[in-house]
């Protein structure tokens, strides 16, 4: 099958490498995603000559695409793929697709780990939209702060009853959690994720000191005034954030009033690129396509 006889409404995702490779992480046949491109190997990784090698099962419902369009930032643009390549990720090897884009930023060494992404890539082209940085010390982020506070609370109970927990409810919940990210799109309803933290230490320890850290994540929705947390989630971690993992926001796409999120999540040592479908009761991961890792 090809492009052309593609199912109405298929269409495919990948995420840009600053180098020019794309991989693709995911196809929606008009109904439903999917994850047909392999997923990465650490040995014995065999790469198509050239386009027409590529095997159809990879393409899912679209068939081959050599034409995509990228979405740098809010700006779309067109590229082109010339021929199968393959990258290093983390103790990984993907294969990719290389194409004419070229970056305005500078590319850092090839073994720079998570390698940074300059946008989303989808083909045939959509109307992706961006998903806002929101400033952590802003009044959009403020107002987040009290469902942010509840909600990471229960998370860490949560945590505390399956693994315990060195630190008291009663010490630790005396102290607001740290916003690091927020990110935001959709207007009615508003869809959040936030990346926020909670510093422990010994007392009488200087303010520097931290003896273990509890990171958490959270999908958040805001109808009118009420922000409601969906789900949150929270780890106890050591201090030096090992197993601690990051959004990389790509863009949103709205089907038929249904909103999805395209990003990356990484940490020291892995990747992975996922579609969420969010709606105003529940955060959902449709695709969870590994990236690599060791």
């Amino acid at each position: 099958m090809g492009a052309a006889d593609a199912p109405p409404g298929a269409f495919g995702v990948g995420v840009l490498r600053r180098d020019g490779i794309l991989i693709p992480f995911a196809a929606f046949d008009g109904k439903r995603w999917r994850s047909p491109w392999p997923q990465p190997q650490a040995l014995n990784l065999v790469v198509p000559i050239n386009l027409a090698s590529v095997p159809a099962r990879w393409w899912g419902p679209t068939g081959p695409l050599d034409t995509w369009q990228a979405w740098i930032g809010s700006v779309a643009r067109s590229v082109r793929v010339v021929q199968p390549d393959w990258a290093g990720i983390h103790c990984a090897r993907q294969i990719g697709l290389r194409t004419d884009y070229t970056s305005d930023e500078v590319t850092p060494p090839l073994e720079t780990q998570p390698f940074p992404k300059d946008g989303l890539v989808v083909s045939p082209a959509q109307p992706i939209e961006p998903i806002e940085n929101i400033p952590v010390d802003s009044p959009a982020a403020t107002r987040l702060a009290d469902a942010v506070l509840d909600a990471f609370n229960k998370a860490e109970r949560q945590t505390e009853n399956r693994f315990g927990h060195p630190m008291s409810r009663r010490t630790r919940e005396k102290i607001a959690p740290t916003l690091e990210a927020v990110y935001a799109a959709g207007q009615s309803p508003r869809a959040y994720y936030v990346e926020a933290v909670r510093p422990y230490r010994e007392m009488g320890t200087p303010a520097t000191e931290c003896e273990v850290l509890a990171v958490g994540t959270g999908w958040f929705v805001g109808e009118g005034d009420t922000v409601r947390p969906l789900v949150m989630t929270v780890d106890v971690l050591n201090c030096d954030r090992r197993g601690a993992s990051y959004m990389l926001p790509l863009g949103a796409l709205h089907i038929a009033n249904r909103l999805f999120w395209f990003a990356q999540f990484s940490g020291w040592d892995h990747e992975r690129y996922v579609v969420v479908e969010v709606t105003p009761k529940a955060a959902q991961a449709v695709v969870s396509a590994w990236g690599g890792g060791c």
